[in-house]
């Protein structure tokens, strides 16, 4: 069977906005509901169903659950958090930044480029908090890494040897850029946008432990052959993971999803790939897994969304794939 696409819509509704509509990055489902996070914010929304869509049931301020989350900007808006990644498990809702640097944005109009890239500690979130029996609201003490020093993620990735010339790396120049997070088996698994390794893909796998991730010897690191791309998403999918690959940097393809049976092994892993996008403007950015209608299948959210296609008003047109 062909993988078939349907259009899924969600209402922001008085949350709705151009960073909200434009930068939506990952997605999660927790029983009815369906959270989402925007990668240019620093909050998390949770939908509601309504007929065959979902609507806005209640926006949560990321500052509200991690007290301490840097703000870390010289202005008076505090700095996106860049969230590239949530999961729901065992009752709880797990969320990831990217944890990377950034080089100083280059105007349109300049024809050098800036030698300085900056850090950016409010990207460090790698926490998770209790959801209400029902999904559909944060209900507990949220727990979280430390952002910044020896007991943080960035530094325990930086004594891992595959990785630790590039974890000081701009983002988009092969450096550290997590993308892709999903909890299987009461195990976290950290996909790596970047870097690749002589053009293999890297997911990290850690023990989990009261809401927390834990830094130790029990850490895996995984090779997957993506055909030269990096994770840009990881869902749970018929009892292994689902990969969804795109380029490091900020090419418009290709793109795919990949069905990994993750294996305790230093050799490359080979996936099959699921599906493929044809190249546009459009990168899909985020997926979780979703069945609907008796069917099983995945929701997919896109960066730099058609808006004339994906945004009207306060809704966003997402698309759910089945026959995967």
């Amino acid at each position: 069977m062909a993988v078939r696409i349907r259009s899924l819509w969600l209402d922001y509704r008085e949350a709705a906005s151009d960073d909200l509509l434009c930068n939506l990055s990952t997605v999660a489902v927790a029983g009815d509901f369906l959270w989402t996070a925007s990668d240019e914010g620093r909050t998390l929304e949770c939908l509601a169903p309504d007929g065959k869509g979902y609507r806005l049931h209640r926006q949560v301020s990321l500052d509200s659950l991690f007290s301490d989350l840097p703000k870390d900007a010289k202005d008076k808006k505090p700095a996106e958090a860049d969230i590239e990644s949530i999961d729901v498990a065992h009752g709880r809702l797990w969320v990831c930044g990217s944890h990377c640097r950034v080089r100083k944005q280059r105007k349109t109009t300049q024809d050098t480029v800036d030698p300085d890239f900056r850090k950016r500690p409010s990207r460090h979130l790698l926490g998770s908090v209790p959801l209400s029996k029902s999904g559909g609201r944060p209900d507990g003490e949220a727990a979280a890494l430390p952002f910044c020093g020896t007991q943080s993620l960035r530094h325990f990735l930086g004594g891992n040897p595959y990785l630790a010339p590039f974890v000081e790396l701009p983002s988009k120049e092969n450096g550290l850029d997590i993308e892709g997070m999903v909890v299987r088996r009461n195990r976290l698994f950290l996909g790596l946008r970047g870097p690749r390794v002589d053009s293999i893909a890297i997911v990290i796998e850690l023990a989990i432990a009261d809401g927390l991730a834990v830094l130790d010897d029990s850490a895996v690191t995984h090779f997957l052959d993506l055909a030269g791309l990096g994770v840009r998403d990881l869902a749970r999918l018929d009892g292994g993971i689902a990969v969804l690959a795109g380029p490091v940097g900020d090419a418009s393809g290709p793109f795919g999803v990949f069905a990994w049976n993750p294996r305790r092994t230093e050799k490359i892993q080979r996936p099959p790939q699921l599906h493929a996008w044809p190249v546009s403007v459009e990168k899909p950015e985020g997926i979780c897994r979703l069945d609907r209608d008796g069917r099983q299948g995945v929701v997919v959210l896109y960066d730099s969304p058609d808006p004339d296609y994906r945004i009207k008003d306060s809704r966003y047109r997402a698309d759910w794939l089945f026959g995967l």
